[in-house]
């Protein structure tokens, strides 16, 4: 199962409209950025926070960067492969990008590291392995993606060239949530519900709305986990579907 969690899947808004294709003949690297938030959100929510402020504050297209990168290592599509993004200016028509979500100026977390290695080896396969990979402060007047990202990206330039992918990195672990799911809720938190009752036998639709069918499903599991029918996705429902 791929570790790469799609744009549906973590509930992004999409784009306001359709995306601009790279010139794959013009792509010469991969731009490497970090949150530069400190003490910031993590996971899925620091992922909806970038979308939120750069099509909201910024008024761009949809999130800036191609791929994401949290502190666990599990990668999420931004704009996607072969996208022009808006990370790397004047760079953004010959680039991909990848954003480490957590903060570049502490230590980054060995599944972190391993997720860029293999997410760099996949996109340099697209380009025939020809790609330089480079910090954002080497491209444009900033200090991203700050000292301990910049150190990997030295270290992987002065390394094997090309850094082919041999294995995956491990599954991503559940978005975590305890927000309340009631009849007629909407959002990211009921996909994840639904999400985890699919894990568990039933057949719904993620669509992020806790309409008839997924509150009959709901019940089953509760009744079927010896639980309150009550439902409602507290708690000790999230409790027994995260198999906490």
């Amino acid at each position: 199962m791929s570790s790469i969690l799609t744009r549906k899947q973590w509930g992004s808004r999409g784009p306001k409209k359709r995306f601009t294709y790279l010139n794959k003949k013009r792509v010469v690297g991969i731009a490497v950025h970090h949150s530069g938030v400190k003490n910031g959100p993590k996971g899925v929510t620091a992922v909806k926070a970038f979308e939120r402020h750069h099509m909201d504050a910024n008024g761009w297209n949809a999130i800036a960067y191609n791929w994401l990168i949290d502190e666990e290592g599990v990668i999420y599509e931004g704009r996607g492969a072969g996208v022009i993004s808006a990370a790397t200016r004047p760079y953004n028509s010959r680039t991909e990008s990848i954003c480490y979500t957590g903060d570049g100026t502490k230590p980054i977390p060995e599944a972190t590291i391993k997720s860029f290695e293999w997410l760099v080896a996949d996109i340099q396969k697209r380009y025939s392995n020809k790609l330089w990979v480079k910090g954002h402060q080497e491209l444009a007047s900033t200090s991203c993606p700050e000292k301990y990202m910049m150190k990997w990206v030295r270290q992987h330039r002065t390394g094997t060239k090309v850094v082919q992918a041999k294995t995956k990195p491990a599954p991503r672990k559940p978005a975590k949530t305890t927000r309340l799911v009631k009849q007629g809720s909407r959002g990211a938190h009921v996909k994840m519900m639904q999400t985890q009752l699919n894990k568990n036998g039933f057949k719904l639709t993620v669509d992020g709305i806790a309409g008839p069918q997924t509150i009959g499903a709901l019940k089953k599991y509760q009744l079927k986990a010896k639980l309150q029918v009550d439902g409602l996705c507290g708690r000790q429902t999230w409790k027994a579907l995260y198999g906490d």
